[in-house]
């Protein structure tokens, strides 16, 4: 066995080499050359992310945006989905009994009553009335009628209640959340009792088929043909008057101060349809019930769950935010507004950040 020193040193001797120096200068020039290259491609590819990163595409921000837009849809959905998970225990608040006048048999008998009298007393006349008002008065309440169309209050809840749905309010303060959940509930109290209703009216009038007063001459006021489906032929209840009705009582209910300023305009809106030709008043005055009771329903029963609405002492259906609260959650909305906060910004400019 040769002894070199190897078992000391754990080094074994370069054999074949003649000129270790020179074995040495190679391998250190060789470590230099290759991690040179290898520096620059990192830096190359560090520099090219970092121009990504701060300069994003549409897409990505459209991406992010949608991103972000569902997953404040998943929280508000579960939220909503907790709240009418507990309505068997909101039900077992006293709820008072419902007021003799809105019992089905005693709603039947309302509009039999009514729609008897004025068919009786006022539909025969009330065309040709209408025709030999002077042409002012066709005009002024031609945009009077206007406001029975259901397009101004769908569009308005209908967006507010997608911006809900979509946006991050959950970073508001206490009081501009409240602000929005009330905002909310009575948005989408007004979206459904005016749609609903209007769809309920749409199908009773398409299917009774009363004639309307265009054809007074050739049909008088009394000509029905039962599941007609024709325009002319639609006129039983009316749709603004039916409207009108919903709006009357759902607002009413809402602020109770201004009941009778919103009875008093809501009867001329539905009014005005005998005054324009288009309805009759025993259809004016169908499609009033029918509104104002659809709406009296929908605000009961939520009241049994006190979803914006509860009941009094007296048994009657009141709006939980008074006028009190609403005044606080007005200054902090207005205080919102200059703020110039946007929730899906802000969680836009969070994410970037992180």
């Amino acid at each position: 066995m040769i002894d070199d020193g190897s078992i000391d040193t754990l080094e074994r001797p370069v054999r074949g080499v003649d000129n270790p120096e020179k074995v040495s200068q190679e391998r250190q020039s060789f470590r230099v050359e290759d991690a040179v290259p290898e520096v620059d491609a990192y830096e190359r590819v560090k520099s090219t992310t970092s121009v990504v990163e701060e300069d994003p595409t549409v897409w990505d921000r459209l991406r992010d945006l949608l991103g972000i837009a569902a997953s404040n849809a998943r929280s508000q959905l579960a939220d909503a989905f907790v709240i009418l998970k507990n309505r068997g225990e909101r039900r077992t608040v006293a709820v008072p009994a419902l007021p003799p006048l809105l019992k089905p048999q005693n709603i039947a008998a309302l509009l039999i009553g009514l729609c008897g009298l004025a068919i009786v007393f006022l539909d025969h006349s009330s065309p040709i009335w209408a025709r030999q008002l002077p042409g002012a008065y066709y005009d002024l309440f031609s945009m009077v009628t206007n406001l029975g169309e259901s397009d101004w209050v769908l569009f308005p809840t209908g967006l507010w209640i997608l911006a809900v749905i979509f946006g991050g309010w959950q970073r508001l303060s206490f009081r501009r959340k409240m602000a929005v959940s009330y905002l909310t509930i009575y948005g989408s109290y007004l979206f459904f009792v005016v749609a609903a209703s209007g769809l309920l009216a749409i199908v009773l009038k398409w299917n009774i088929g009363r004639a309307r007063p265009v054809l007074f001459d050739q049909t008088g006021p009394l000509y029905f043909d039962f599941f007609a489906w024709e325009a002319k032929l639609s006129s039983f209840p009316s749709g603004h008057a039916t409207t009108a009705g919903a709006l009357i009582v759902a607002l009413a209910l809402i602020a109770p101060k201004i009941r009778w300023l919103l009875v008093v305009v809501g009867l001329w809106i539905a009014g005005s349809r005998v005054i324009v030709g288009a309805h009759y008043p025993s259809d004016v005055v169908a499609g009033l019930v029918v509104g104002g009771v659809f709406s009296y329903c929908c605000a009961r029963w939520m009241a049994r769950r006190r979803i914006g609405f509860r009941f009094g002492e007296n048994g009657s259906v009141q709006p939980i935010m008074d006028s009190f609260s609403a005044a606080l959650c007005l200054r902090s909305w207005r205080a919102a507004r200059t703020d110039s906060f946007s929730p899906v910004k802000k969680q836009s400019e969070t994410l970037r950040a992180e």
